[in-house]
């Protein structure tokens, strides 16, 4: 390279140094690249004693804009001795780091006595509210007050929101309180933290309050309607922010009330947002947008519909291609998985860790147990992925699934570290399944040590104790457990029917149509029978009976348990108020028993009706007396 000098007392070192800063400016991290390869070819690095250290920091400075220059940065500044690191590097590294690394670096600040500025403390409290750690929290809230910078909005702006992901309601309306002048961003951190902390109504109260709203406050407030199934209450305020207050909806808000309605299964409103998105954008609704809409229709049983979104997006990166493996997996489409990921590797797209994850979960919901390993061993030889946690438990689930639980548990013994709580639940729930005893109970000895209150698997050994015939064992267990105090989360169905959310728990008669819900639920049980279903009762326990042939009032009474689990009283629910014909779509918070499952597939035949349940792990989708599993769930 020659290098033009514009002025005779410029050096190379600074006109290098010149072009550096002009590259930040216009975000040219390539070229800087370049340029910093010509620095070291022309002998201008490492540092000389005629420019000691300045060209160092501009490199540095410019590698931390980027965050896929993140590792040259880090390598720069620690070039860089300390006698030379100001304040200024400190905060420049601490705002492109990780949290848990900018609180060290951090630390390291203070050690040096170096002067700390509100811009220090507000990136580091940006940082840190991603840990949601109250102690931390607690500790960055008594600096604020020690440096005298709790009179700076945005800080204190920051600090509430490190508070708001702890969870802590009251820290955020003590900074609140505390605060002289307050910003439309100091409300709607308020109103966030209170949504999510003190619930709707109190979240409401503040809302009204507010003396002005931007538009992440009118998406706060729409998203918590949402999340509580309130889609009237959520309507109602798009409306009004749209046509009353005249705001416009931007990717962002988009993206949010997706989310939401994926979480909650609000397709309605879903619906709605991708109207609105194709009449304010266009077709071409950009990769983030087209991406909350393809998970957006997957976790809302729409998989149809996803693949169409999926299909017309004119670009999609490894985030959108994810959505839509992610979502194929949920509906155990194991086949379309395995070529969806064809495509995706014939098109030039990267996969990342997220991408094997919902490929191996795939592999296991469908019994591809070879391609699992396949798919695993490549994770590092082919793609350079470092297996994680998750990926060793889902090879652990596809194992366990299968049948092969020795094989699963020499492999978690092969695994580089200690398995967790997921990794050991895994091999639990799949004792469970394949009626292993002696193993789930050396494994359930672990599993309470790391959550002795974890009501799941407590439920699963007792039922494991009932089906294997030691029903003495399954009712002391049980006897133990309310003793203690652990109860069992109750199952929650719920469903969307003209907008609005209902919901039902086992043996609920709260609804509203609770008459007639139960009239259909006794004519559906009574059409069931005649079409081959009979309840499942192996796994309840028979209090008081020496045997099940002298216990005929109990098995009808277990019996009338069973036939008012949650998902039958949705189910009764929706062939009442639903048209004939239409698909039933039900939700429910934990995994679907088995004499539900059983229930399901002969409704679906008996009634002609597809029904799709989405449970804690997957999709179900009942067709003419089958189900999209296989039965393999």
């Amino acid at each position: 390279m020659t290098w033009t000098l514009p002025h005779a007392h410029h050096t190379p070192a600074l006109h290098l140094r010149a072009l550096l800063r002009r590259c930040a400016r216009t975000s040219s991290p390539r070229t800087a690249t370049q340029l910093h390869a010509a620095a070291l070819v022309s002998g201008l690095l490492p540092p000389t004693s005629s420019d000691p250290h300045s060209l160092l920091n501009a490199l540095f400075h410019l590698y931390s804009l980027s965050s896929l220059s993140l590792s040259h940065a880090i390598h720069l500044f620690h070039q860089i001795p300390n006698s030379h690191k100001d304040s200024v590097d400190y905060t420049a590294l601490i705002s492109a780091t990780n949290p848990n690394h900018a609180l060290r670096l951090f630390s390291e600040m203070r050690s040096l006595a170096l002067p700390l500025d509100p811009v220090s403390v507000l990136c580091v409290l940006t940082k840190c509210s991603h840990l949601g750690c109250v102690k931390t929290g607690s500790q960055l809230h008594a600096l604020v007050v020690k440096l005298g910078v709790s009179g700076c909005v945005r800080v204190c702006n920051a600090l509430m929101d490190v508070y708001v992901k702890c969870g802590l309601v009251d820290g955020v309306r003590r900074v609140f309180e505390d605060m002289g002048l307050k910003s439309v961003v100091s409300w709607t951190v308020v109103l966030e933290g209170v949504v999510k902390g003190e619930g709707l109504e109190n979240g409401r109260k503040v809302f009204d309050e507010m003396p002005e709203r931007n538009e992440v406050a009118w998406t706060v407030m729409i998203v918590g309607y949402v999340e509580n199934g309130m889609t009237r209450e959520a309507f109602e305020l798009l409306r009004e922010m749209i046509f009353g207050c005249g705001f416009v909806l931007n990717g962002v808000s988009l993206c949010s009330i997706l989310s939401a309605c994926s979480r909650s299964g609000d397709v309605s409103l879903g619906r709605w947002v991708h109207g609105y998105a194709v009449k304010e954008i266009g077709w071409d609704v950009g990769v983030m947008v087209g991406t909350g809409l393809v998970d957006m229709y997957a976790k809302c049983g729409r998989i149809g519909a996803a693949l169409v979104v999926f299909r017309n997006m004119p670009r999609r990166n490894v985030v959108a291609w994810n959505a839509m493996i992610g979502g194929l997996a949920m509906h155990g489409k194991g086949k379309d998985v395995v070529d969806m990921f064809d495509s995706m590797i014939g098109e030039g797209v990267s996969p990342d860790g997220l991408t094997f994850l919902a490929l191996l979960s795939a592999c296991s919901h469908s019994g591809m147990v070879d391609l699992g390993w396949k798919y695993f061993n490549e994770l590092e030889s082919i793609h350079g992925i470092n297996p994680e946690m998750e990926h060793y438990a889902c090879m652990v689930d596809l194992l366990g699934r299968a049948g092969r639980l020795e094989e699963a548990e020499a492999f978690i013994k092969s695994m580089p570290f200690a398995p967790n709580e997921v990794v050991l639940g895994s091999l639990f729930g799949s004792c469970y399944t394949h009626g292993k005893v002696k193993l789930g109970e050396q494994i359930m000895r672990e599993l309470v040590q790391m959550d002795p209150y974890n009501t799941e698997y407590h439920v699963l050994l007792s039922n494991m104790y009932a089906l294997s015939g030691k029903e003495e064992k399954a009712n002391f267990f049980r006897k133990v457990l309310k003793k203690r105090g652990i109860k069992k989360v109750p199952g929650t169905s719920s469903m969307y029917v003209g907008g609005q959310l209902h919901q039902f728990i086992a043996g609920d008669k709260s609804h509203p149509q609770t008459a007639g819900i139960y009239m259909m639920l006794d004519d559906m049980i009574r059409r069931l029978r005649l079409g081959g279903y009979v309840p499942n009762t192996s796994s309840q326990v028979l209090f008081g009976c020496s045997t099940r042939d002298d216990c005929t009032e109990a098995l009808e009474e277990v019996e009338q348990v069973l036939f008012t689990h949650s998902e039958k009283l949705a189910l009764a629910f929706g062939l009442t108020s639903t048209p004939s014909g239409s698909p039933i779509h039900i939700f429910k918070n934990l995994r679907i028993c088995q004499d539900c499952h059983s229930a399901m597939k002969i409704a679906s035949y008996v009634y002609n009706r597809e029904i799709v349940v989405r449970d804690r792990y997957r999709f179900h989708s009942f067709k003419q007396g089958s189900c999209s599993c296989s039965d393999y769930w």
